[in-house]
C-alpha cells in the first residue's frame, strides 16, 4: 500500500487513539546533540505510539547513525515532508486528519529554532522566491510561508487533494493526488511564486505522484495511473508545453522521480497501491531495469542519490507499518553496501543528502 492511501487511513484511525491515549504517561528521552557536516537525513513517517516518528541522520565522516536527532521533544503525527534550504531544515508534520499541522524550522543538527501551526495537513514543503510552499490535502490548498518566522503569507487554492510539490524558476509545481472522496485528478497546478497565483495548468495522467527537475532544467512529472497506464512526461516549465511523454514503462511507477544524468532516471516502480522495486529507465531509449529488487517484508519507500559519489539512498518500509523500517545504501550498480535500522522508526519516508 502506498503512503497516499495509507496516511489517509492512518490519520483518520488517529484521531480516534489520539482521544484514549492523551493521559498516558510518556518518557521523553532527549536525543545526542549531532554536530551535521556532511551525510544524509533520513525522516520517518512514524504510526500510532509516541516516538515513531524520527529524524535519523548519517554521517559520513564518522559512519555514526543517530536514529533521531530531532531536539527537544518528539515529532508529532505523520511529518512527511523535509527541505534543507540556507543551512536550516524545515519539516511539516500532518497531525490529525482534517486539522491544522505543524512546521518546524530546525538547524542542520535537528535542534528546534522555531515552530508554527499552520495548514490542513501540510504534506511536501519547497521553496521559491524567498518563501516555503506547503501543500495541504484536504483543504486543497497551498500555504505561502515566510522562511524566517514560519508565518502563513498566502493561501493558495488549486485542485483535489495536493501532495508533491516543486519550485523550479520562481514557479511553484503542485500534484494534485485525488483523494477518497472526490475522485482521482490529473492536473499538476501552477503557482507563479512571485504573485502567489495560480497561473497555470498541465494536464497529465492519473494521481500525479512525483516532480523532479531534469538534467537539463525541465519538468518531469510522473503518474502512475494503474498498472497499465503509468506515464512520465517532461514539460517546459515556463511554456507549460509537454515536450515528451514516457509510457514504455515496463516495471510501472509509484513515486519519488530522480534524474542521475543526462538520459537517466530512478524511481519506485509499481503502482498507485504498491511501491516496489527501484527502477532505472533510459529516457533516450524507452528500456526500463530494475535496478533495486522489492525486498522480502519491506516496501521501498523513500528515494535519493548522492551526486557526489553516485550512492543510492533507500528508505525502506516494514510492510506491516508497525515495525522498525530502515535506510539502505547502494552503489549506483545498486549494489548494497550498508544497512541502517532505525529503531522503533516506522515508515521511513524521505531523504536528503547533505555536503
Amino acid at each position: 500500500m502506498t503512503k497516499y492511501r495509507f496516511n489517509l487511513f492512518l490519520l483518520v484511525i488517529a484521531m480516534v487513539i489520539s482521544m484514549t491515549s492523551c493521559n498516558r504517561d510518556e518518557v521523553l528521552v532527549e536525543p545526542p546533540i549531532v554536530l551535521a557536516k556532511s551525510g544524509v537525513y533520513v525522516l520517518s513517517e512514524g504510526g500510532f505510539s509516541p516516538g515513531t516518528s524520527k529524524l535519523s541522520y548519517f554521517d559520513f565522516e564518522s559512519e555514526q547513525f543517530n536514529v533521531n536527532i530531532f531536539n527537544p521533544g518528539s515529532l508529532g503525527l505523520f511529518p512527511d515532508g523535509i527541505l534543507l534550504d540556507e543551512g536550516n531544515l524545515y519539516i511539516t508534520e500532518q497531525g490529525n486528519f482534517g486539522a491544522p499541522g505543524k512546521i518546524y524550522k530546525t538547524d542542520t543538527n535537528g535542534t528546534v529554532i522555531s515552530s508554527s501551526i499552520i495548514g490542513f495537513n501540510p504534506f511536501a514543503v519547497t521553496f521559491s522566491n524567498g518563501r516555503l510552499y506547503v501543500s495541504n490535502g484536504p483543504s486543497n490548498t497551498v500555504s505561502a510561508i515566510n522562511r524566517e518566522n514560519l508565518q502563513i503569507l498566502s493561501t493558495i487554492p488549486v485542485r483535489n487533494y495536493p501532495q508533491e510539490i516543486l519550485g523550479i524558476n520562481n514557479r511553484v509545481f503542485v500534484c494534485n493526488f485525488g483523494s477518497f472522496s472526490t475522485g482521482n485528478d490529473s492536473v499538476v497546478s501552477v503557482i507563479d511564486a512571485g504573485n502567489n497565483q495560480v497561473v497555470g495548468n498541465i494536464i497529465v495522467g492519473k494521481n500525479p505522484s512525483s516532480l523532479a527537475r531534469s538534467a537539463d532544467g525541465k519538468l518531469l512529472v510522473g503518474c502512475p495511473g494503474d498498472s497499465s497506464r503509468a506515464v512520465i512526461y517532461k514539460v517546459d516549465p515556463l511554456t507549460l508545453a509537454k515536450l515528451d511523454t514516457f509510457k514504455n514503462l515496463t516495471f510501472g511507477l509509484s513515486k519519488d522521480i530522480i534524474a542521475t544524468g543526462s538520459n537517466l532516471i530512478h524511481f519506485i516502480g509499481g503502482d498507485l497501491y504498491v511501491d516496489k522495486d527501484i527502477i532505472e529507465y533510459n529516457i533516450s531509449t524507452g528500456v526500463s531495469r530494475v535496478l533495486i529488487p522489492q525486498p522480502s517484508g519491506y516496501f521501498n519507500y523513500g528515494l535519493a542519490t548522492d551526486p557526489a559519489n553516485s550512492n543510492i539512498y533507500v528508505a525502506q518500509a516494514a510492510s506491516d507499518f508497525a515495525s522498525s523500517g530502515r535506510l539502505r545504501i547502494y552503489s549506483s550498480g545498486g549494489v548494497l553496501a550498508r544497512e541502517l535500522v532505525i529503531t522503533d522508526g516506522i515508515a521511513p519516508r524521505r531523504i536528503i543528502v547533505k555536503r
